[in-house]
């Protein structure tokens, strides 16, 4: 995924019987920040996904999701 990739969003929260998915449309990718590892105790370095700032359409609002909530459905070369 890259700065100007066009993606389908599907905003993922939660787990097991509380996961829901919610559909968003379509968006362009602004920005792409990498995030650090989290370090939880016993278990070890937990790595959440990289932060993406997406322009929504046709709303035009502008929000952060991670990585995994975006689908590429047209790469710009």
């Amino acid at each position: 995924m890259r700065v100007g990739d066009l993606v389908n969003i599907t905003e993922k929260r939660g787990t097991g019987e509380f996961y829901v998915e919610t559909p968003l449309g379509i968006g362009l990718v602004l920005d792409i920040k990498k995030t650090d590892d989290l370090m939880f105790g016993s278990i070890g370095p937990v790595n959440l996904g990289n932060e993406v700032t997406v322009h929504l359409c046709p709303s035009g609002e502008v929000a952060r999701y991670i990585d995994r909530s975006l689908e590429v459905i047209n790469v710009e070369e």
